[in-house]
């Protein structure tokens, strides 16, 4: 039998031990997340929906694209879109990671928006890109865990809409958000999603 791309990207991600991904937006989002999924801006510009932006465009230019993390957050830039947006109730969805290889994405290895992404001629949604998240030296890698990408600032982007139903919980950062966040997902269909805070 045949291997695929697809086949390849979920060997690599069972053998790092990859198991979700991360989103992150604004706990106003939610009520939208869950009724519609997770859709790329482009979508999101239609009179139907209703969303806040993490910021005013898309540094790397791909309003096609839904933006996660593997294994952990773009802390930095996290922490930068929530100061911008004034707006200090974000929460971060969990994702699983399956959708590496279900969905079509695209895999940089650095920020999205950089130059060296941005100008690569090569193609971003097979196994040689997705591995190239995770290379680099002993030393670039120590204290990593297998399923963290090298970078912190590496990302996918998912090209297909990602159904609210994969949600499988969310993580906020004050204890008085577990509730609400926690109703608004309780609307999903399936089992209970696991909201938790962490300063």
């Amino acid at each position: 039998m045949r291997t695929t791309s697809r086949d390849e990207i979920r060997s690599i991600a069972e053998e790092r031990d990859v198991r979700f991904l991360l989103h992150f937006t604004q706990i106003a989002n939610l009520g939208g997340i869950v009724k519609h999924g997770l859709l790329p801006r482009r979508d999101l510009a239609g009179p139907e929906y209703f969303a806040y932006a993490s910021d005013h465009y898309r540094l790397d230019e791909n309003d096609h694209a839904v933006s996660v993390s593997i294994s952990r957050v773009n802390e930095a830039m996290f922490a930068s879109k929530r100061r911008k947006s004034g707006h200090p109730n974000w929460a971060v969805l969990v994702l699983p990671a399956h959708i590496l290889w279900t969905h079509n994405c695209l895999f940089s290895w650095r920020n999205a928006a950089t130059k060296e992404i941005k100008g690569h001629r090569g193609w971003r949604g097979g196994p040689w890109a997705f591995g190239k998240m995770f290379a680099g030296s002993n030393e670039a890698r120590s204290g990593l865990a297998p399923s963290c990408p090298t970078d912190p600032e590496a990302e996918v982007q998912v090209l297909d809409a990602v159904a609210a139903e994969y949600i499988l919980g969310a993580v906020v950062n004050r204890p008085e958000m577990v509730e609400g966040v926690q109703a608004i997902l309780n609307e999903l269909p399936g089992g209970q999603r696991l909201v938790v805070n962490e300063n």
